[in-house]
């Protein structure tokens, strides 16, 4: 008859426990933000080229896109807004329909019917669930 007897002692502290989950969920905001950098609208790359990577604050992990059409882009706009006109010229300009229909977008489009939704973060976010789920966290 075989007889055997493990004995394994793990010396793990709290703060190492806090330190592997605060790992874990950094390693998910890297996802989030690679994909989220994937997804964001391009055309001269400011929006972009606003994202910041995950950073701790305090206990909370952020990333995220600080140009000011973030949100707008993310989220659209309801109709009634009128946008600077001369922007959205030269980015009619950029597309090559010329700086005419980008004054009628900036002048007549957005006002009645805002702008579309463009999610890049939402994505990141969908991304972001399975795998914190694979970890055994939460989003």
């Amino acid at each position: 008859m075989l007889n055997a007897e493990v004995d394994y002692q793990i010396d793990v502290s709290a703060s190492d426990v806090l330190e592997a989950h605060r790992n874990r969920l950094k390693q998910a905001g890297e996802l989030g933000f690679a994909v989220s950098q994937e997804e964001v609208p391009m055309d001269e790359g400011t929006l972009k080229e606003s994202g910041f990577p995950p950073e701790w604050r305090g206990d909370t992990l952020v990333f995220g896109y600080t140009a000011d059409h973030a949100e707008d882009m993310e989220y659209g706009t309801p109709p009634g807004d009128t946008p600077p006109v001369e922007p959205l010229m030269r980015w009619g300009e950029r597309i090559g329909a010329g700086a005419r229909f980008g004054a009628w977008v900036a002048l007549v489009k957005i006002p009645d019917e805002g702008i579309d939704a463009q999610p890049y973060l939402k994505p990141a976010a969908e991304r972001m669930r399975p795998w914190l789920d694979n970890h055994g966290l939460d989003l």
